[in-house]
């Protein structure tokens, strides 16, 4: 699959060199980690990838992807703050990964779009970690650990990487948390 990626990649001309480069590293860490998780929905993603600049007035964030249209958006202005930009590409990279036509991760419905933006965050950093002044997302990566001590780091894994919310609401609720 990496070398699927590879080609993928080489053959989007929406990115420069360096994009390219930079992306398959970040697959290559995400592939080690869990060499189990199937990247054909990522790879599909990657052919037609585009990366746009963005303001203040779609999205206050350093960066945004909108897999609806697979356009990964970059706030200039953010980028000048001090972000780890591996982080907030790694960030991205993973909602790529966990991306549908219709939601990201586990977050089905909108409910758990917090939930899901947090553990998307504890994954950026335990794959590359975060050596930014400014930590994007650390609240709601405060709650999904809380969250996945609850459910297990198994079940909130599994929930988020196969789209499946049930599992994660199935395991909250034998918890004893009344949803």
């Amino acid at each position: 699959m990496l070398e699927d990626i590879r080609i993928s990649l080489d053959n989007n001309l929406n990115l420069t060199r360096e994009v390219k480069a930079r992306l398959f590293e970040l697959v290559v860490i995400f592939n080690d980690k869990f060499p189990k998780v199937n990247l054909q929905n990522l790879n599909n993603r990657l052919k037609t990838l585009k990366i746009q600049k963005n303001d203040k007035f779609l999205n206050d964030d350093v960066s945004m992807y909108d897999f609806k249209n697979n356009i990964l958006y970059l706030n200039t202005k953010e980028m000048e703050k001090p972000y780890d930009m591996r982080h907030v590409l790694m960030f991205e990279l993973i909602n790529m990964i966990s991306a549908t036509n219709y939601y990201m991760g586990f977050d089905t419905d909108g409910r758990l779009e917090s939930l899901n933006i947090g553990y998307t965050e504890v994954l950026a950093n335990y794959l590359v970690g975060n050596s930014g002044e400014i930590q994007v997302y650390p609240e709601e990566a405060i709650m999904a650990n809380m969250v996945s001590i609850i459910v297990g780091s198994d079940n909130m894994f599994n929930s988020y990487i196969n789209n499946d919310s049930k599992i994660l609401l199935n395991k909250l609720v034998e918890a004893g948390v009344q949803l």
